[in-house]
């Protein structure tokens, strides 16, 4: 299941990478965690493989997390910028992209086609 107009929008994309914005009403923040939710770290991994999807025009699929770092909490009121490279390099930052809220690297299987 995409998370893409569910759990987040894609505002803009640039050279440092896609900002997105969280729908605060989906359902996810209702048990992560009730009155103080934040983005499941799960959720920031699979929007990776959505917008390195999206970057490439192939289906991406990744195979291992190495190296995952969750700096400060994403909470669903912010705009985020996640850079996503295709050497499998993610990170997501602040507007002005001093602050890192997350960071990991990600092997990937062959792409495919996206259909």
């Amino acid at each position: 299941m995409l998370l893409r107009n569910s759990l987040y929008h894609i505002i803009a994309s640039s050279e440092a990478g896609f900002t997105i914005r969280f729908d605060a009403s989906h359902p996810v923040f209702a048990g992560h965690f009730p009155g103080h939710p934040i983005v499941p770290g799960a959720c920031l991994v699979q929007i990776a493989e959505e917008l390195l999807s999206e970057q490439t025009g192939r289906t991406v699929r990744f195979t291992a997390i190495r190296n995952l770092k969750f700096r400060q909490p994403v909470t669903p009121d912010m705009q985020v910028v996640m850079s996503v490279q295709e050497d499998g390099k993610i990170e997501v930052r602040d507007l002005s992209l001093t602050e890192v809220y997350a960071q990991f690297a990600a092997n990937m299987c062959p792409d495919t086609d996206v259909q």
